[in-house]
């Protein structure tokens, strides 16, 4: 009989004045994991890495916050006014998050939008960090794909139709993606909710006018120490592979790992390929 997959638990921690709703799995007396998600309307740790988890969980310490903005987390008050204040809130949080969970030092994945707020933590707090990887990850100067135009504008025609067709460029092939129906269903609610979505438009339209100044320089990453794992889908369409060959241009020491048949969701199409390669990056005791 096989063994029962680890279980994803929900917690909610206060830390440096921020209120965080966290996924955990696994042991807390193994190295730890943050996995930090992407934007877009209706983003969350849940939707990105649950399904992952409990596989990272066999040798590490998981830990998936919803950012400051999405999920659960509690919205700041005063509301950032552009995305660089959104970042920096995030920082905070994540590392308010370390300090509360007795975290010294982690390993980070970073998705996305989460790959450019990974890069600004290496830059505040580089000895908090161990090894890095970022899948798709924005943070590098790249041509605005329409396909991101249109996910930035989603909030001016939010209608259940323009979500599916957004959710659907996220994936290589979408009528092949496992649980895709569900996805935009869960994920539309929470875009929609409106308790949330005025201030979810305000912080997807300072995205839309400011994600350039995520762009981390040269001078920046050529001194950041970490060995960092790149992961980037061939056919993504959101953010281009262009991104990532910057970061391996510019980083000290990084690898590039270019997944065929992927989108922008590479965790979700790729796993089965992703997962030795990352959990040995890591140093996972199954893969030494």
């Amino acid at each position: 009989m096989m063994a029962s997959k680890t279980q994803v638990t929900e917690k909610r921690v206060e830390a440096r004045g921020l209120t965080s709703h966290i996924l955990l799995a696994g042991d807390s007396g193994k190295p730890a994991v943050l996995l930090l998600h992407g934007a877009g309307p209706g983003a969350n740790a849940a939707s990105n890495w649950r399904h992952l988890m409990p596989d990272l969980a066999e040798n590490f310490y998981v830990v998936a916050p919803d950012l400051i903005g999405f999920g659960q987390s509690a919205i700041p008050d005063p509301i950032p006014g552009n995305i660089m204040a959104w970042i920096g809130i995030r920082v905070e949080q994540v590392l308010g998050l370390m300090d509360h969970l007795g975290i010294e030092k982690a390993h980070i994945v970073g998705n996305s939008m989460g790959g450019a707020l990974t890069l600004q933590l290496l830059s505040e707090a580089p000895e908090r960090f161990l090894k890095v990887a970022l899948m798709g990850s924005i943070g590098a100067p790249a041509p605005r794909t329409p396909e991101l135009t249109r996910l930035l504008s989603f909030y001016s025609d939010p209608r259940p139709a323009r979500y599916r067709e957004m959710m659907h460029s996220f994936a290589y092939d979408p009528d092949k993606f496992e649980g895709m129906d569900q996805i935009v269903s869960e994920r539309y609610k929470i875009a929609t909710n409106p308790d949330v979505m005025p201030i979810a438009e305000k912080m997807i339209d300072s995205m839309r006018t400011g994600i350039e100044s995520l762009v981390m320089p040269p001078s920046v990453l050529g001194k950041l120490p970490h060995e960092v794992l790149l992961f980037h889908g061939r056919q993504d369409r959101i953010v281009p592979l262009d991104t990532s060959l910057y970061l391996l241009q510019h980083l000290k020491h990084a690898e590039l790992i270019v997944l065929d048949r992927s989108g922008h969701w590479a965790q979700l199409e790729r796993w089965d390929i992703m997962r030795p390669i990352l959990e040995r990056h890591f140093g996972a005791k199954s893969w030494n």
